[in-house]
């Protein structure tokens, strides 16, 4: 009852400091205010005129900024929802598409047909399934095992752990990345019987920052994919080399500032050897003949799977030129889970892949994003995002200044907020920014970096933060704020600088 009348409150807040601030914002009639205006006149059907003046006119109207208001104070209404109460999420965001829907700020064949990327959708639906299917399989308990048996020292372990984190969550994304490193992480701790809390923190860390190095990593990285139209090679050139060289400051960083851990677990690693011996015997001893051949199976189409994804590009154009047909690579990459999947029949039995599809599935995230993408659309729409670009534009100038702008307000922000929320918000601005030729694409990967990366000041900052959080709980270890946050500021603060001078770099 209390957090609803919060909610209440904040809701009425949200909308009153909306409409006093975006009727502040009066868009000019200028060469920047024209370009801004005349792109948002084209997705409304009913300007009725695409004359500048006239556009400008509609656009400064009061009818126009309480439709802004209203879109704004709708979208934050959901985003404080999930920070009060996550389980209301869901619920929240449905109520607020049916009030755009009612009230007719946005037409529904609007949200239908341009608000949502049923592309991505698609292709979260065959990555998780898939991923169900390797945790079946027995790939991810086999990476942990091999992460205890090479992990002999205190800073190889947690090498070994942000490693495990880096590449599964590039691969498979983070939720299922974080999902089986705290296995590893809470096992080793039974073991050795120690704390954890600054394994686990490490673990989420390079989670996140491994979910930023490819497209698929990450629901905000796959949803910034998509919706900007990005191909693999960009990732390959802006988003990889910077999650490596992320990875290694957070290990070179780590090393200094946990030695005394480190040190601690050096000298428990020795004292309890026969303890991991026996767990690596009772494991290898346990994998029958049909075990290793699914297993094997498992681990094959899991590299094939990897480099299905890398050569997504070159496998559009090739069948581009072998059937005469325009292959869009997106598109195609939606469908590529699905091959995985369906081959998997020669392992597990054809009636079975259902249940994988019903169990693996995270359907109430899915219906969650759905949602978040049409509420996110109405910020566009109405023109919350264009009348926030000729700010943002006119603050900023240049590049040079955007840039840097776009990364830290991201990273701040979602510090605090849900990534995936803050990010759909600001992925309209940035291809206002970038449509209207003031930045490069480099301004889509700033967004990426800043999503990411502020993410992992506190527990609440990605969706790994919070599933890792509350499988620690399960297991009755207590991850306090301070503690994440003495160790996370500083590595995520690092990182930070690296992603800006980055930026800076690439544009």
């Amino acid at each position: 009852m209390r957090a609803g009348l919060k909610l209440l409150a904040l809701t009425i807040l949200f909308f009153t400091s909306s409409l006093i601030l975006l009727s502040l914002i009066n868009v000019e009639l200028n060469p920047l205010g024209s370009t801004i205006v005349r792109t948002w006149c084209e997705v409304r059907a009913d300007v009725g005129s695409h004359n500048p003046t006239e556009c400008l006119t509609y656009f400064n109207s009061g009818r126009i900024v309480l439709e802004e208001a209203i879109s704004l104070s709708l979208f934050l209404f959901v985003i404080a929802g999930t920070v009060l109460r996550m389980e209301w999420r869901v619920g929240l965001a449905g109520l607020s598409v049916v009030l755009l829907v009612l009230s007719n700020i946005v037409p529904p064949s609007e949200l239908v047909g341009s608000a949502v990327s049923w592309d991505l959708i698609l292709f979260l639906v065959g990555s998780m399934t898939f991923a169900g299917i390797l945790r079946e399989l027995g790939v991810f308990e086999y990476l942990a095992i091999q992460v205890l048996r090479l992990g002999r020292s205190g800073f190889s372990l947690i090498t070994l752990i942000c490693l495990l984190s880096f590449v599964t969550a590039a691969v498979l994304g983070e939720v299922t990345s974080i999902l089986y490193v705290m296995m590893v992480v809470l096992e080793a701790g039974t073991i050795l019987k120690t704390d954890v809390v600054p394994l686990i923190v490490l673990s989420v860390l390079a989670t996140n920052t491994g979910s930023a190095a490819l497209p698929i990593g990450n629901p905000i990285g796959v949803y910034i994919f998509f919706s900007a139209k990005l191909d693999m090679s960009s990732f390959m050139r802006y988003a990889l080399p910077l999650a490596v060289a992320n990875l290694i400051a957070l290990l070179a960083t780590s090393y200094l500032l946990l030695r005394p851990y480190i040190k601690t677990l050096d000298r428990l690693l020795k004292t309890f050897n026969s303890n991991i011996e026996a767990y690596l015997t009772t494991y290898y001893v346990s994998i029958d003949y049909r075990r290793k051949k699914a297993l094997s199976f498992g681990l094959i189409t899991l590299l094939t799977f990897i480099l299905s994804v890398s050569l997504n590009d070159y496998i559009a154009t090739s069948l581009t030129h072998i059937f005469g047909i325009p292959v869009d690579p997106h598109s195609l990459l939606a469908f590529i889970p699905y091959i995985f999947v369906t081959s998997a029949f020669i392992i597990i039995p054809l009636e079975e892949l259902s249940k994988y599809l019903e169990r693996s599935v995270d359907w109430p995230s899915l219906l969650f994003f759905i949602f978040l993408f049409m509420l996110a659309y109405s910020l566009s729409y109405t023109g919350v995002m264009a009348r926030l670009a000729y700010i943002l534009s006119t603050i900023g100038g240049t590049a040079l200044m955007l840039l840097p702008i776009v990364l830290v307000t991201s990273a701040a922000l979602s510090s605090v907020l849900d990534n995936l929320s803050l990010v759909v918000a600001f992925t309209p601005l940035a291809m206002t920014l970038y449509n209207l030729g003031i930045v490069s694409k480099v301004v889509f990967f700033a967004l990426l970096f800043g999503g990411v990366f502020g993410g992992n000041f506190t527990p609440v900052g990605s969706t790994a933060n919070i599933v890792a959080i509350s499988i620690a709980e399960k297991r009755k270890v207590r991850v306090a704020w301070h503690t994440w946050f003495r160790i996370a500021s500083i590595l995520t603060g690092v990182q930070l600088l690296i992603s800006l001078m980055w930026v800076l770099f690439s544009m």
